[in-house]
């Protein structure tokens, strides 16, 4: 294997590391306890062996929002069976977000959270950036839904999008306050169940 490939593939493996570290920090402390030394502590490396990586926390954390957007769109893509409903496909999209969220302890919506916290700007633009994104493909699927007829034609689009988003976001705060001591799948049925009825058509 030639040795910029191996380097390059050195790189991105190290820094998933680093990424996975501040996630595993963020869920235990909050974004603002999260220091170079903390995460160079966490997987027991230097912090000079982070800043080869990374220019500074910022960086991490940018990077950090990059891959929970792969998560979030990587559920949207699976939950888009072929001959599904739309109701069935946010039906479908709810729970593959609440299963990834308890794999990973609560990151995602949890950290989303957290580094909003922080009031960094670049990172808040970022953040915003992606939730745009990702209510557009929601509320995609709702237009979706109006044009086939299973959706009320009256709902309005974005307050439905941010209500959808809004319910995932208080059922992980609640879960992560209460250290996790009840199963987000278990939830979802009640939630969703009130979201289909506050949307189909009749």
């Amino acid at each position: 294997m030639p040795k910029t490939v191996k380097k390059r593939q050195n790189t991105f493996v190290r820094q998933k590391q680093i990424v996975n570290a501040v996630r595993r920090l963020i869920t235990k402390y909050g974004s603002e306890q999260i220091t170079v030394r903390r995460i160079a502590k966490e997987i027991g490396i230097s912090e000079g062996a982070i800043y080869r990586h990374f220019k500074c926390k910022r960086d991490i954390l940018l990077l950090l929002v990059d891959y929970i957007e792969d998560n979030l769109i990587r559920d949207i893509e699976q939950s888009h069976v072929a001959g599904a409903t739309q109701l069935e496909i946010l039906d479908s999209m709810l729970r593959n977000h609440l299963s990834s969220i308890e794999q990973r302890m609560g990151v995602s919506f949890h950290v989303i959270a957290e580094i909003v916290s922080l009031g960094d700007s670049k990172l808040n633009k970022k953040i915003s950036h992606m939730l745009s994104n990702y209510l557009a493909r929601i509320k995609g699927i709702l237009a979706q839904g109006i044009n086939t007829g299973e959706i009320r034609k009256d709902i309005d689009l974005d307050t439905t999008a941010t209500l959808f988003f809004g319910m995932i976001q208080g059922l992980v705060t609640i879960w992560t306050l209460s250290h996790y001591n009840f199963s987000l799948e278990q939830k979802y049925l009640p939630l969703w169940n009130l979201m289909r009825e506050a949307v189909s058509r009749r």
